[in-house]
């Protein structure tokens, strides 16, 4: 065979070598729930909460998105655990307002601090 022959054989298989192996970690990548069970628990248990339920709603109105905490976007990590947990919801780094009662959000403490016991 000749040198450039030689050379795209090789090219392809190494090619299919790595969409192989590429498919095979998105088969076995865990999703958040998978990786964390009682995490996914503990939301669904927050989540019944009537009081969470509104908060959660008024951070997606804002536009805060599940998945992208690492864009200071993040709908748990920016915007609802802040607000149940006492703190200062982001984005871009600068504070925002989200527009909840207080009722709501000592519903939704107490919903996650019974789920916790």
């Amino acid at each position: 065979m000749a040198r450039g022959t030689t050379g795209r054989i090789l090219s392809c298989a190494f090619l299919v070598l790595i969409m192989i192996a590429a498919d095979a970690m998105a088969q076995t990548a865990q999703t958040p729930q998978q990786a964390h069970p009682k995490a996914a628990q503990n939301r669904a248990a927050i989540e019944s909460n009537p009081g969470c339920q509104r908060i959660v709603e008024e951070c997606q109105k804002l536009g805060f998105i599940v998945g992208q905490w690492k864009k200071d976007n993040g709908l748990w990590k920016d915007c609802f655990d802040p607000v149940v947990k006492g703190g200062s919801p982001t984005r871009d780094g600068k504070p925002i307002q989200v527009p909840v009662s207080p009722s709501d959000v000592q519903s939704c403490r107490g919903a996650a601090a019974s789920h916790h016991r």
